[in-house]
């Protein structure tokens, strides 16, 4: 088994992608004579509980086929369990989910047989993973893209109303959300430093897209051992509009009301029992969080 991808399909990503596309992505697993057995996922965090009982039975190697979310529960199954070692353990990714931020980083297509043909390389890169603990109960999770509260969580939580739009529900949500939201009061400490402040957003990411395309973060490196920390202060409805572009090309982090930093470590306390929190685009909780990273922890298949 040790040789067998373990496929685990979550048919409802991308509003229903991997479903439509099933017959195919048999047919190119088949045409380059890889090894597999599959599951569908059945519920919400389920893909969590299929990579821990598929370790369990002897598999090592896993194709996630679906989007950020369903790579987020591949991530945080292999994560949360102690009985193989890490290094054993490789990743892939079919992507067929709403923005597949993710495999932008890395320039992996969501052409079908092209995604397959990497797998079929198995070239692999060790890549850092977020641990993120929410301050005001006992929920834990990992993360592989991005985590962020405030703006960023609350456009997340408006973005499930537009899923059918695809990577726009991200674009359509954000100008909702601007319409609803006020500016979160934040505590945020790293590196011996505090800074208090009112803020729109705060992100921290080890990749570099997010959103559908955004990219909010600076200088980023998925295997340096470090967050890197946007914090977005006073941008308003219309300042956002006239920059618009700049959400997607990267430049936004070069605003004057935006802050960038490292840190392999941080700690953010709310005010605002409301302020909702993301980890690669799922929403995980309200409040404030603490976030560690752990260099180099899961092989990921990249072109």
């Amino acid at each position: 088994m040790e040789n067998m991808w373990y496929v685990i399909v979550n048919p409802t990503s991308g509003n229903g992608t991997p479903k439509k596309n099933w017959k195919r992505i048999i047919s190119c697993l088949e045409a380059h004579h890889l090894l597999y057995k599959f599951t569908f996922s059945e519920y919400t965090n389920h893909e969590k509980e299929l990579v821990q009982e598929a370790l369990k039975e002897g598999y090592r190697k896993f194709i996630c086929v679906g989007g950020d979310g369903t790579l987020h529960q591949v991530v945080n199954g292999v994560m949360t369990q102690d009985y193989v070692n890490l290094p054993e353990i490789k990743v892939a990714i079919i992507p067929m989910g709403t923005g597949n931020d993710w495999v932008k980083t890395y320039q992996i297509p969501k052409n079908i047989s092209k995604a397959v043909a990497i797998i079929k390389r198995e070239k692999t890169m060790y890549q850092d993973i977020g641990y993120l603990e929410l301050l005001d109960d006992t929920n834990r999770v990992y993360f592989n893209n991005l985590a962020g509260l405030g703006f960023d969580g609350f456009v997340i939580k408006n973005s499930l109303k537009y899923k059918k739009f695809g990577a726009f529900a991200y674009l359509l949500a954000t100008l909702k959300t601007f319409l609803q939201y006020e500016k979160s009061v934040l505590t945020i400490d790293f590196n011996n430093k505090k800074i208090y402040t009112k803020t729109l957003l705060t992100l921290i990411g080890i990749c570099k897209y997010s959103g559908g395309g955004m990219q909010l973060t600076k200088d980023v490196d998925p295997i340096d051992g470090l967050f890197d920390i946007s914090i977005a202060k006073n941008l308003n409805f219309i300042s956002i509009l006239r920059n618009i572009l700049k959400f997607y090309n990267g430049s936004i982090v070069d605003h004057k009301e935006v802050e960038t930093h490292k840190t392999n470590s941080i700690k953010i306390t709310t005010y605002d029992e409301n302020t909702y929190i993301e980890a690669d685009g799922e929403l995980i909780g309200t409040g404030g969080f603490e976030a560690s990273i752990i260099p180099k922890a899961i092989q990921f298949i990249i072109p």
